[in-house]
C-alpha cells in the first residue's frame, strides 16, 4: 500500500511535462457540470460528478506540479496572479450595479473582499447571481496560500495529511459545531475540500499510483457507503454537509488513480478544441456563468421553463461574456490578449502560437 514518505515524481523536476488529454477533459466535464447544475438542476449530475470536490483535486495535482517544478513563492505568486484579474473584472461590472439598484447597506470595507476574497465577496439581494458563486475562489486562495506548508507537511507524513482534513470535517459534523461567522466558513471550507486537494499532491508524487486499484476501490466503496448510509440516517438526509464530503472525496480518489490515456479526445478535433478552450478560460467561464443564466431567464420571462431554451440561452450569453472578458486570462498569464485564445495543434501537428495554461481555476 503506502509508505509513510511520498513517493518520488515520475517526472523529475524542471523536466517538460505532455498536456494529459485526461486531465483537461475532466476539468472541463467539471465546468460543463457546474454550469448544467445552475440551469437545469438535477440530482444525478452532483452524483455522478461532483464538479466541486473534482475541480479542488485537479487544483491541489496542478499546484502540486508548479511546487515541485517552480517552488514555493513562484507557486503562489503565479496561482494569485490568475485567479484576482477575472474577479476584479467581474467586480468592475457588478459592484456598480449593485451600487445603482440600491445595494443596502453598503461600506466601503465591503470591497476589500473583491479586490482580495479571503471571505466572500459580498452583495446586495438584487445581485445575488453575481456573488453566490464566488465562495470557490476563496477557497481556491486559501488553498493556494497554505500550498507549500500543505506540501511540506505531505512530504514528511502524507498519510496523515490526506486524512486530516476529511477527519476534521467528520468531526465538525458530529461532535463539534462551528460559529456561523466568516472565520467558521473558511475552517469548513478547508476542511471539506482539504482531502481532495492533497489527493492531487498524492498524484503528482506517485503516491496514488502506489495504491492498487483493489485497494482504491474498497476505500472509495467505504466513504460511498458511509455518505448512503448517513444521508439514509440523517434527519437532514441528502442537505446534510457530511453527505457530499464523503461522496465528493470518494469519486476524486478514484478520478486521480486512473490514468487513461483517452486518445479519442485528441483524435476528434471539435472535441479537443471544445476541450482546450474551456481550459483556457476556466475563471471567466465559472465567473460569469450564474449572471449570464439569471439574465437568460430573466430574458425568456415565462418561455424559461423548458431546460433545453434555458441551456441554450445561458449558453449563449455565457459564450458572449467569455467573448468580451475572457482577455482578462490571458493578461493575467502574461500572454498577449486575444478574443479566442489560441488551441494547441494536435500531436503531430503545427506548433501552436500560444499554449492553453493548464491550471484550475481555478475553475
Amino acid at each position: 500500500m503506502w509508505s509513510s514518505t511520498a513517493a518520488a515524481s515520475p517526472a523529475e523536476p524542471g523536466t517538460a511535462r505532455t498536456r494529459s488529454p485526461y486531465i483537461d477533459t475532466l476539468r472541463a466535464a467539471a465546468i460543463v457540470r457546474v454550469f448544467l447544475q445552475h440551469t437545469a438542476p438535477l440530482g444525478a449530475l452532483t452524483t455522478l460528478l461532483p464538479a466541486m470536490w473534482v475541480m479542488f483535486g485537479l487544483a491541489g495535482y496542478l499546484t502540486a506540479v508548479s511546487l515541485r517544478r517552480g517552488g514555493a513563492a513562484r507557486t503562489v505568486r503565479s496561482r494569485v496572479r490568475r485567479l484576482l484579474p477575472p474577479l476584479w473584472m467581474l467586480a468592475a461590472v457588478a459592484v456598480p450595479l449593485m451600487l445603482l439598484h440600491g445595494w443596502h447597506p453598503f461600506v466601503w470595507t465591503d470591497l476589500i473582499p473583491w479586490v482580495f476574497p479571503l471571505v466572500n465577496p459580498p452583495g446586495s439581494e438584487w445581485g445575488a447571481a453575481f456573488v453566490i458563486t464566488l465562495w470557490y475562489l476563496r477557497v481556491y486562495l486559501w488553498f493556494v496560500l497554505l500550498s507549500p506548508l500543505l506540501w511540506w507537511l505531505f512530504q514528511r507524513a502524507p498519510v496523515a495529511t490526506l486524512l486530516t482534513p476529511l477527519a476534521t470535517a467528520v468531526l465538525l459534523s458530529t461532535a463539534v459545531t462551528l460559529p456561523g461567522s466568516r472565520i467558521g466558513d473558511v475552517v469548513w471550507s478547508t476542511a471539506a475540500y482539504g482531502t481532495a486537494w492533497v489527493l492531487g499532491y498524492a498524484r503528482e508524487s506517485g503516491l496514488l499510483d502506489r495504491l492498487t486499484w483493489p485497494v482504491c476501490l474498497a476505500a472509495a466503496g467505504s466513504l460511498g457507503a458511509a455518505a448512503l448510509l448517513r444521508a439514509a440516517t440523517d434527519l437532514d438526509g441528502l442537505q446534510d454537509p457530511l453527505v457530499p464530503v464523503l461522496w465528493g472525496t470518494a469519486v476524486v480518489l478514484v478520478a486521480l488513480r486512473a490514468r487513461p490515456k483517452l486518445a479519442w479526445v485528441t483524435a476528434v478535433e471539435p472535441v479537443r478544441r471544445a476541450v482546450a478552450l474551456l481550459n483556457a478560460r476556466a475563471v471567466t467561464v465559472y465567473v460569469w456563468q450564474l449572471p449570464m443564466i439569471a439574465l437568460g431567464t430573466w430574458l425568456l420571462g415565462a418561455l424559461a421553463g423548458p431546460p433545453l431554451l434555458t441551456i441554450a440561452v445561458g449558453a449563449v450569453l455565457t459564450l458572449g461574456a467569455v467573448l468580451c472578458f475572457g482577455w482578462v486570462e490571458d493578461l493575467a498569464a502574461k500572454r498577449p490578449p486575444s478574443l479566442v485564445p489560441a488551441v494547441p495543434a494536435a500531436p503531430g501537428g503545427a506548433v501552436a502560437r500560444v499554449p492553453v495554461p493548464s491550471r484550475v481555476p481555478a475553475a
